[in-house]
């Protein structure tokens, strides 16, 4: 704990100490010392973590800085990923973390600077006023429907928040925002979020920069494919559904009806849960049959992904859940494994139905399309080759170059 804190004290930018304090105590008397620690500790932990990372030097001179601003798989898919489509195209760049970049320290050293999900403080606004100043292009990236707080009450992710927690959600994204209105150019994950940014944003230059698997993703999946056959020997048929968070607990609920008379009817089918999701009461009548599994690091889920003959991607109809990218199906196809998916946002134009996996509009085509997965094992298997070879072909670092 102490090398961590000390990374903490040393990396701690843009949130004054004054703020740090009045914050522990408005979340002391609003919701306890439990609470209030793990915020605390959570916070610590994000910028200690981010300390850790080794910042490049400021003599540096390359193409592009991506400052990470939401660690995990944003940070992978929007800031890695990103570094290594730009690596194979000759040029280069680096991935430093918010809050613990010195960005002043840089403005000098790279043509552009993409900020992913980088919140509002005094020193962004001046880094980005210094970058302009000196000709330098500045990106806000986002890959989520968290560029305004108008957008707050349409986020599943706050509900059971408390009032304290909605807050300060909420004043996340208001700050996001007030980076968006600083800068020229931005950069989606989706069209239907590039559209949500146009309207929200009108002076902004937006473009779709979709999520790519990585080469390492692309080698590991490839690895992947011997944790299971393409067919069980034994006829059975896994439906795989994989949580991010718990908030996908209400798209799963779109489908769990239709889930439940396929298995009554389909003896041979299974479910596989994964991540944070609860067994909802009409699915656990089917025993073992129902599996759960926790969530696992990135290098492991191919693997796992693998053991799902069919991937489920239920999503309740809304703009947020429209404007989420498609990165279940690109998954699901590097391991050679077709989706049924909502018809929804993006997955209407990665997927051509009945060619490269499924799309159901309602719960009644899900079912459809479920029967149709257990009993055509031919059909499933070239559906999944067929995603395979469309995500080879646009969906990774190396092919989205070409």
């Amino acid at each position: 704990m102490a090398p961590a804190a000390l990374r903490f004290l040393f990396a701690r930018r843009g949130e004054r100490l004054t703020t740090l304090l009045g914050l522990f105590w408005r979340s002391l008397r609003a919701e306890g010392i439990g609470p209030t620690w793990r915020r605390m500790r959570s916070y610590m932990g994000t910028v200690a973590a981010a300390a850790a990372t080794p910042l490049p030097k400021t003599t540096t001179r390359k193409q592009t800085l991506f400052v990470a601003g939401c660690p995990g798989h944003p940070r992978r898919w929007r800031c890695e990923h990103a570094l290594e489509r730009l690596r194979a195209t000759g040029r280069d760049g680096d991935v430093v973390d918010h809050p613990a970049a010195p960005l002043l320290d840089y403005v000098g050293c790279y043509e552009r600077f993409v900020l992913q999900r980088v919140p509002h403080d005094p020193a962004v606004e001046a880094f980005v006023r210094a970058a302009r100043a000196l000709g330098k292009q500045v990106v806000v990236d986002v890959d989520d429907l968290v560029i305004h707080e108008r957008y707050g009450p349409e986020l599943p992710i706050l509900h059971g928040y408390t009032e304290l927690a909605r807050e300060l959600y909420v004043q996340q994204l208001r700050r996001i925002g007030q980076v968006l209105a600083l800068v020229d150019h931005a950069t989606a994950a989706t069209e239907p979020l590039a559209a949500e940014l146009r309207a929200t944003f009108p002076h902004l230059r937006v473009e779709v920069v979709r999520n790519v698997a990585s080469r390492a993703m692309v080698e590991r999946s490839t690895q992947a494919l011997a944790a299971a056959p393409d067919v069980a020997a034994d006829g059975s048929v896994t439906f795989g559904y994989f949580a991010g968070t718990r908030t996908h607990n209400a798209d799963f609920a779109t489908v769990v009806d239709a889930l439940a008379e396929v298995l009554r009817e389909r003896p041979q089918a299974r479910l596989l849960l994964v991540g944070e999701i609860d067994v909802p009461a009409p699915l656990q009548a089917f025993g073992e049959r129902v599996r759960r599994h926790a969530a696992v690091p990135w290098p492991e889920l191919p693997a796992l992904l693998r053991t799902a003959d069919v991937h489920l991607v239920p999503l309740v109809d809304a703009r947020f859940t429209a404007c989420k990218s498609e990165l279940k199906w690109v998954e699901a196809a590097l391991v050679r494994r077709p989706v049924v998916a909502a018809a929804v946002g993006p997955f209407r134009d990665c997927i051509r139905h009945r060619l490269n996996g499924w799309l159901a509009a309602d719960a009644g085509q899900f079912a459809v399309a479920l029967r149709e997965a257990v009993d055509d094992p031919e059909l499933r298997v070239r559906l999944g080759a067929a995603a395979a070879a469309d995500v080879a072909t646009a969906w990774s670092t190396q092919s989205a170059t070409r």
